[in-house]
């Protein structure tokens, strides 16, 4: 059975491009363990193009999670800021690239499609 950790990076992949991430560059770390198993996918940024791989390339920003939490995320049950401030999710580097990240992540059950923050460049999207 696939994941939803995989699924979540898997349909990622296949956006290419998110036209509301134009202005943002940077590569994403994520490493999530399952038990002694660590599993590593690093996300890509450049003008709006999303690159997904599975390698332990230098990053940006990385973040440390169990992947239970991880799948939870992905589905909406989690929400990334209060897992930061509770410990669950260790997060390195650019904080500022990790939070637009968070704008993929799907919303609480009942909201149709991703959350998408406010632009907090002033720019116009």
């Amino acid at each position: 059975m696939t994941s939803p950790t995989k699924m979540f990076f898997d349909d990622l992949a296949s956006r290419e491009h998110v036209p509301w991430l134009k202005h943002e560059h940077g590569r994403l770390r994520f490493e999530l363990v399952d038990e002694d198993c660590w599993q590593t996918w690093t996300v890509a940024f450049h003008d709006g193009n999303v690159t997904v791989d599975r390698d332990n390339l230098n990053a940006d920003g990385v973040l440390r999670a169990e992947r239970a939490w991880f799948d939870r995320a992905v589905t909406g049950e989690e929400k990334f800021l209060p897992a930061v401030l509770r410990g669950e999710v260790s997060v390195d580097g650019s904080y500022g690239l990790m939070v637009q990240f968070t704008r993929l992540l799907p919303g609480p059950a009942g909201q149709a499609g991703t959350r998408k923050a406010a632009n907090t460049r002033g720019r116009a999207e």
